[in-house]
């Protein structure tokens, strides 16, 4: 029943858009270890909102792409600990060594670090829910966590786009809550005519759009918590603000933008889901080494 439940999860997250995907053969998160969280800061922590440098004490991430370079990242714990934690862990264990960069759509993001290569994942990689900071913008440069069903892991994107994309409406959201509310009454229907496997499927389903509904909730509050600065900022350094709220953003590029675009510029291909974004040729993370300013 797990499988088909992959199938029917699959389905929901492309009928409702959501394009960045760390394949569905990670579970649907039913815990609330991965339910959504909003972060509060402090009212002088600026995130991603205002150029980024690096000072003395700050963490930061040193991605190096096989032939193409480095990319330097700041870290921001105080915005997203679980996974900030998370990536440290995971590079310095060199979990992120000869991982693809598997998916590059140029105006858009580049994709990587999935476990089998191919944007899907392995069984026994961490699970953990989006962490939303409303000053943590899908900016330019932005390093982001990849999620199925909100459920964060292993994989991360990198923002690749100079321009500015899309300003949804709340609206949007609003109907995607609204389907979500639907399935959820389904299945409750569903559990109480139904035992065994079956029942558990439903359940598992329940929990599913659930978590879903609480990440549109969290999308509509980042249009909300968006002020006309962000507006701005977004319109004149680039981004897609259409993934704010969905989508952990842990960190922003202050070096190695020339990487970013290179890599961006490369010939692609038609991926096994038939989206042209697979790199004709190979594209390796060397390491990830995690550094701290003296």
């Amino acid at each position: 029943m797990k499988n088909t439940l992959k199938k029917i999860t699959c389905g929901l997250l492309a009928a409702a858009s959501v394009i960045i995907s760390a394949g569905c053969s990670q579970s649907a998160g039913s815990n609330s270890g991965t339910a959504p969280t909003e972060v509060k800061t402090s009212s002088s922590f600026k995130g991603n909102t205002e150029d980024v440098t690096l000072e003395k004490g700050d963490t930061y991430a040193l991605i190096k792409i096989k032939d193409f370079g480095e990319i330097k990242c700041k870290l921001f714990p105080e915005a997203a600990p679980k996974g900030v934690s998370n990536f440290i862990e995971l590079a310095e264990s060199g979990y992120y060594t000869d991982k693809k960069i598997h998916r590059v759509v140029k105006d858009f993001m580049l994709q990587g670090g999935s476990g089998n290569g191919d944007g899907t994942s392995v069984e026994g990689e961490p699970e953990f829910g989006v962490e939303y900071n409303t000053n943590m913008r899908h900016y330019y440069g932005a390093l982001c966590y990849a999620n199925a069903g909100g459920v964060n892991g292993t994989q991360f994107y990198i923002i690749n786009n100079k321009g500015c994309g899309e300003f949804t409406d709340a609206s949007y959201y609003e109907n995607a809550i609204k389907q979500c509310e639907d399935n959820v009454k389904t299945c409750q229907e569903k559990i109480k005519t139904t035992s065994g496997d079956e029942q558990a499927y439903y359940q598992q389903a329940m929990d599913y759009y659930q978590n879903k509904k609480n990440i549109y909730e969290m999308n509509m509050k980042a249009i909300n918590d968006r002020t006309d600065e962000m507006t701005e900022r977004y319109k004149e350094k680039g981004g897609y603000p259409f993934l704010d709220g969905g989508y952990t953003v842990f960190g922003q590029v202050v070096e190695g933008f020339d990487v970013i675009d290179n890599i961006s510029a490369v010939e692609v291909k038609a991926n096994s889901s038939g989206e042209k974004s697979l790199p004709v040729e190979d594209i390796f993370i060397e390491s990830v080494t995690i550094g701290t300013v003296e």
